[in-house]
């Protein structure tokens, strides 16, 4: 999950496209602050303190079993280049990412926390590292299947005037640059796992539901708040959300998802204190579900480079 629920990129950025990222992420929360501004306070906290906390609960939990089936996700893909880390030492290293993504936006990216975690239980550096990339390609891919449900969205969003369809494609020009160039880097890595494709199987299989946790999660807590959604609905607004925060535009979607989330919810029926109330909650789920990364963080971003019986190297 999200461009935003793995971390960023593990390619090091230039102080240009830090400097974009940084004064997009400062432009997404202000504008987020000024809707925010404008909405009626009493009502948003009352839709939010009236929720159902078993429904809070719930969501919550599925929010966490999300997480861990992103990690059985990648270790599908480490074990199937014999890298064995075990699955308690990948649900600590990825942990590790989501709260360096979440926390430390500005200094380090989950994806080269995973990358430092994955080389102290391999001597194959260049296929542990792979494996991060190829397993933000199954993530994409994954969510790939969830798009059709979009459709009614963008059809809306498109009808909404010229203005808005001018913006809507200089983003896909930027999306479109940006995946192109992301495939180039995958393309290596792609070519690792041609001859083992089961873990590749195995590794979308968790992806899927890992998706699915997350929507049934999100749609618990856009019914405790009233709005009037179908699952295929959430499933339709994750979607454009998550591929929306892959432009290179934002920290970690910071500002950028919530905009998002309260364009695309009111459009589906929600009143803008609602919206704004699922963004908030759902952000801070996934905040707070990384905090046990905080305990790992140290660990796996210490010294790198295989000890005894930490692992086994690549075979062959």
């Amino acid at each position: 999950m999200s461009a935003s629920l793995d971390g960023s990129s593990p390619r090091a950025k230039s102080p240009w496209s830090t400097r974009l990222r940084l004064a997009g992420t400062v432009l997404s929360l202000l504008l987020l602050a000024w809707l925010l501004w404008k909405q009626d306070w009493d009502t948003l906290v009352a839709s939010a303190v009236g929720m159902p906390a078993g429904r809070l609960l719930l969501a919550f939990g599925l929010i966490l079993v999300c997480q861990l089936w992103n990690s059985a996700r990648w270790l599908a893909l480490l074990n199937g280049q014999d890298i064995r880390p075990g699955y308690l030492r990948t649900v600590q290293i990825v942990f590790a990412g989501l709260f360096a993504s979440n926390f430390l936006p500005t200094t380090i990216g989950g994806d080269v926390v995973r990358v430092v975690g994955v080389v102290k239980v391999t001597r194959d550096r260049v296929v542990g590292a792979a494996t991060v990339v190829m397993d933000r390609a199954v993530s994409v891919f994954g969510m790939l299947f969830v798009l059709p449900f979009s459709w009614p969205l963008v059809q809306g969003l498109l009808s909404a005037g010229p203005w808005l369809n001018g913006s809507l494609a200089l983003a896909d020009r930027r999306l479109i640059r940006r995946v192109a160039r992301w495939s180039a880097r995958a393309k290596d890595a792609l070519a690792i796992w041609a001859r083992r494709p089961l873990s590749v199987v195995l590794a979308l299989l968790a992806s899927w539901v890992g998706v699915a946790c997350y929507l049934a999660a999100v749609w618990l807590v856009a019914g405790g708040l009233g709005i009037p959604v179908s699952l295929g609905d959430v499933a339709g607004a994750t979607a454009l959300t998550y591929f929306l925060t892959l432009l290179p535009i934002s920290i970690n979607g910071y500002g950028l998802r919530e905009v998002g989330m309260l364009a695309l919810y009111v459009q589906l029926g929600a009143t803008a204190e609602q919206a704004s109330a699922l963004a908030l909650i759902t952000r801070a789920m996934l905040m707070i579900v990384s905090l046990p990364g905080a305990l790992w963080l140290g660990k796996v971003a210490g010294a790198a480079g295989p000890s005894a019986g930490e692992g086994e190297s690549r075979a062959g």
